[in-house]
């Protein structure tokens, strides 16, 4: 996912929907793949505002103006393909292949990860669940729905864990964070830790080179098992050819919560619907 397209849809989860800048928003968005074209007086005028409140909308969800928004757009323009590494999407994968035959490799990665994370890891992450003061979870694209799962997931079992979509606050977040602090990163690539995979040219990254955060990196890339910046690696294995770490995320972290509750006990608002 691109950053433009993020930060569009971060505004909109962010701000009023009877505000100005919701209303922004949601215009470029309707017509995300005609703004490469559009002048600021053109996106001005499409969103009935000034030039100025253009400038200044840009600025706010962090582009240093309009130009640099613009070079976004284009790039944002250019044909996207969630395929990494050899591997396609789920929807291709069934579309090519079948329900039936996606299904064995689903399942079969599932129990993957349900038995094939060591149980004294587990037990090691639910204890810093438990006993960290701070919590956080982060991730782009895909990834960020599991960092939402965990968030929602901990309010059981009273436990208050940050995440945002906003790319700007994760950073900011990270780079600020104490050693009371423990950070779950999803990232399948493990790139996350390394460089900007949504900035032109994917430059590095050194927010985690600031950090005093214990940091939890969920992967299925080997070489992020020696990397310093990261205290404790999480890796998973699945198919080489499907994209499937979306669900898989989900399934590592109920048995991550299994282990919690073996520890710790079941919470009271688990049974609710």
């Amino acid at each position: 996912m691109y950053i433009l397209y993020n930060r569009l849809i971060t505004a909109l989860n962010e701000k009023k929907p009877d505000s100005t800048e919701f209303y922004i928003a949601k215009m470029m968005i309707w017509n995300l793949w005609e703004l490469p074209r559009m002048s600021i007086s053109d996106v001005a005028k499409m969103c009935a505002v000034s030039k100025s409140t253009i400038s200044k909308f840009v600025r706010d969800i962090g582009f240093e103006d309009y130009l640099d928004f613009k070079l976004e757009a284009v790039r944002q323009g250019k044909k996207e393909i969630y395929n990494s590494n050899g591997k396609c999407n789920i929807t291709d994968y069934i579309r090519g292949h079948g329900i039936w035959e996606y299904e064995k490799i689903l399942s079969e990665d599932i129990r993957s990860v349900l038995f094939g994370i060591e149980e004294d890891q587990l037990k090691r992450l639910a204890v810093d669940l438990h006993e960290y003061k701070h919590l956080a979870a982060f991730g782009i694209s895909y990834s960020e729905s599991a960092a939402i799962n965990l968030q929602h997931k901990m309010h059981y079992y009273h436990k208050f864990l940050y995440t945002t979509m906003n790319d700007r606050q994760q950073e900011n977040y990270i780079e600020s964070a104490d050693e009371e602090t423990l950070i779950f990163i999803f990232s399948n690539s493990g790139k996350y830790i390394t460089e900007y995979q949504n900035r032109e040219g994917r430059p590095p990254k050194y927010s985690f080179d600031k950090t005093k955060a214990k940091i939890v990196l969920v992967t299925s890339n080997e070489q992020m098992l020696v990397d310093k910046r990261v205290d404790e690696c999480v890796l998973f294995r699945y198919a080489d050819c499907v994209q499937n770490h979306p669900i898989l995320y989900q399934v590592f972290i109920e048995r991550l919560l299994y282990s919690y509750e073996e520890l710790y006990g079941a919470s009271e608002g688990m049974n609710t619907k």
